[in-house]
């Protein structure tokens, strides 16, 4: 990695109902816990769009087979203003819970429905829980995905290894404190608490400054356009990303783009 640019991803997962549907088959008989995610759709996306626009930023969003086929122009829309589109299973399902042949499917019916929509086979994959089976790289290999942003072991793009060797698949690893569902998924689930904007953004601002600092390092911020969609959250991640304009090596990169970086050793 060039030692004078510090890559910056934003990887923004546009789930719209599938989230609550793949956690719970029951929710299909929720309209109001799925209309959460519908704020994806009908208010969060374009205004998110145009604040990356003004801010020239080309990100990576995750998006499940059953958006895709579902919202097709909205999809459309986000890989229309230059963004990458990456895979997010078809119906947003953990690949713990399925069988072998049930992740095959999830992983394969969504590939395809993104390529439908956009023309383009997507090679960047997000579990919908940040979670592998044991079958999950062999899959991913045969399905021609090249790049993963789930594991949260380094702070810095790396390549997985199989039988000591690097392999084709990189890895653009992702932390829990880096991600807007922590301070602001809420959903009626007992327990949970939404904090205020104001705590996103002193963690993310902080953990930036300290990654700067970290030869090789990278920043990599996971978003949800139902969470991060609103209008106070977005005021509060243009200040974050105007924060990150004031240093100099900050380059906003498309997950495709980082892992042309990472060297085959």
């Amino acid at each position: 990695m060039n030692k004078k640019t510090f890559p910056v991803a934003f990887g923004i997962d546009f789930d719209a109902e599938a989230s609550w549907l793949g956690k719970d088959p029951d929710n299909a008989n929720k309209p109001v816990l799925q209309s959460i995610g519908r704020y994806a759709v009908e208010e969060g996306l374009t205004p998110l769009l145009d604040l990356l626009r003004r801010q020239d930023i080309r990100a990576t969003f995750f998006v499940p087979g059953y958006v895709a086929d579902h919202y097709p122009s909205s999809v459309q829309a986000i890989h229309a203003a230059g963004h990458e589109i990456g895979s997010h299973g078809y119906l947003h399902r953990s690949p713990p819970l399925l069988s072998i042949d049930e992740e095959r499917d999830e992983l394969m019916r969504g590939i395809e429905a993104v390529s439908r929509v956009t023309g383009e086979r997507p090679v960047a994959w997000r579990s919908a829980s940040w979670e592998f089976s044991d079958r999950t790289i062999p899959l991913l290999i045969e399905a021609g995905v090249t790049i993963s942003a789930n594991f949260q072991d380094r702070d810095r793009p790396y390549r997985h290894v199989r039988d000591g060797k690097a392999i084709s698949l990189v890895e653009l690893p992702v932390h829990w404190h880096l991600a807007d569902a922590p301070y602001f998924l809420y959903g009626g689930q007992p327990g949970r608490i939404l904090l205020p904007h104001s705590a996103a953004f002193e963690v993310w601002r902080d953990e930036f400054s300290g990654l700067y600092e970290r030869p090789g390092a990278y920043f990599h911020l996971t978003l949800h356009v139902q969470l991060i969609g609103h209008p106070g959250r977005l005021r509060m991640l243009e200040q974050l990303i105007k924060f990150i304009h004031e240093h100099k090596r900050a380059t906003f990169m498309k997950a495709s783009e980082i892992a042309e970086t990472v060297p085959m050793v």
